[in-house]
């Protein structure tokens, strides 16, 4: 399976448009699509945050595409500063291995913690998920977060790394902290939308004016929307930040 199928196929998992995916790797959405059908890769950098993001080890992103293991080849033989970067990946390594325990313990904490709060593990979610999905209905909001497992991800796994999904009546948020939150549009939760997307709201659910990738007609409506509906998503937004606390707090 090359790299670009693995992408496409993590993103439709999540059903995430290639512009929101665009958004979180800060490229544009025609790079996302030139990779997943094969006319170019993503750089060494790149990869990392896609291994990331999907919590993919980059072993499995590369050996299952050999050509792309042929291309990060080529492309470092041919920078002068190769063994540089082959250092730096060799530090990398290192420091994943000291970290490991540090990582178990967050891991252990978050998990002890979401028990603790009354979450329970996902069973209806991919098998991808791997024991790493939990869910917490309170009323008429779920709330959905992952705890990743350790020794997948060569990035420590740290507290601003925990993200909430909360869901209310149609109405999602995706908060990361009080400086990362982001609302979704899907008619999939509200079938009477006009337009489906992301957006990066403030504390108060207002509309960040840097939107660059929304049309102004997409913007002039989700602002409308958002205002609309200001109170609900204020409590969606801290409800999601006090949510996150609880998980990553040690009691």
């Amino acid at each position: 399976m090359n790299i670009g199928h693995q992408i496409k196929q993590n993103r439709l998992k999540r059903e995430w448009t290639q512009e929101y995916l665009a958004q979180l790797l800060n490229v544009s959405r025609s790079t996302v699509s030139s990779w997943e059908v094969g006319r170019n890769y993503p750089d060494l950098e790149t990869i990392v945050a896609i291994s990331d993001l999907f919590a993919i080890s980059l072993d499995k992103l590369l050996r299952e595409d050999s050509l792309m293991t042929k291309e990060v080849s080529k492309r470092m033989h041919m920078n002068k500063y190769y063994k540089i970067a082959l250092t730096m990946i060799a530090v990398i390594l290192l420091g994943l291995v000291i970290s490991n325990r540090r990582l178990s313990q967050l891991e252990q904490r978050y998990r002890e913690n979401l028990t603790h709060y009354g979450w329970h593990l996902d069973k209806d979610t991919s098998p991808y998920a791997n024991n790493s999905a939990y869910e917490l209905k309170t009323g008429d909001m779920t709330y959905y977060t992952y705890i990743l497992p350790t020794g997948y991800n060569p990035i420590p796994l740290e507290e601003r790394k925990v993200n909430i999904i909360t869901r209310q009546n149609g109405h999602v948020v995706d908060v990361l902290d009080s400086q990362h939150i982001t609302v979704v549009f899907s008619k999939s939760s509200d079938a009477q939308l006009k337009y489906q997307g992301s957006v990066q709201v403030n504390l108060a659910g207002e509309l960040i004016a840097d939107q660059p990738r929304l049309t102004s007609a997409k913007k002039a409506y989700f602002k409308a929307y958002l205002k609309q509906h200001q109170k609900t998503y204020q409590v969606l937004i801290q409800n999601s930040l006090q949510k996150k606390q609880e998980i990553i707090t040690k009691r």
